[in-house]
């Protein structure tokens, strides 16, 4: 790049050299050596630019296209690449959305045969506690006509106590208590 500036600048010398030399005062006729040396200044420039800086130019235009070429293929390919991709996104979009239906569908029959098992388990539950209910009342219901009997017994003894005490006389007592001897001496009183 250094030599086609340098060419550039020499080729161009000569010529601002002849056009500073000329006189400005007067206009004459251009002369066959004011035309020829600009067209020679030109002509040299015009080969030295084809000789040195038309390849590099050229070259720095192939290596471009070739870079330009390659982005593109490497672009293709990207495209190509997200294409197979999005394709391959969609089929899973589609394999999820069936693969989330089946699941709903098997989650929606577990919980329903959940839902039956705990019916069931509830119904037995239900049996038990009234089976024990009614076992829990008769006992209770047992033990309270124990109780009830337990109780009048006393309040019937009691009572009886009572009357025998008003009733009972001296002599009475004396007879009783004759009549038991009697009984334990021939073994009839247990």
């Amino acid at each position: 790049m250094n030599r086609v500036i340098g060419l550039l600048l020499t080729a161009a010398f000569p010529g601002a050299v002849a056009v500073a030399a000329e006189e400005h005062a007067t206009h004459a006729a251009p002369s066959l050596g004011s035309l020829l040396l600009p067209t020679l200044n030109f002509a040299t420039f015009a080969v030295l630019f084809w000789y040195f800086a038309w390849p590099l130019i050229v070259g720095a235009l192939a290596e471009r296209r070739k870079l330009a070429e390659k982005e593109i293929s490497e672009a293709d390919e990207s495209k190509r690449a997200a294409e197979a991709l999005m394709a391959e996104i969609e089929a899973r979009r589609a394999g999820l959305r069936e693969t989330g239906e089946r699941l709903v569908r098997e989650l929606r029959a577990d919980a329903e045969h959940e839902r039956q098992r705990l019916l069931e388990a509830a119904r037995q539950s239900v049996g038990r506690i009234r089976r024990d209910a009614e076992l829990v009342g008769a006992q209770e219901s047992e033990q309270a006509a124990r109780r009830i009997r337990k109780e009048v017994a006393a309040q019937v003894v009691s009572q009886v106590v009572a009357k025998l005490r008003d009733r009972v006389t001296p002599a009475d007592e004396e007879r009783f208590a004759r009549e038991f001897a009697a009984a334990v001496e021939s073994g009839a009183a247990r």
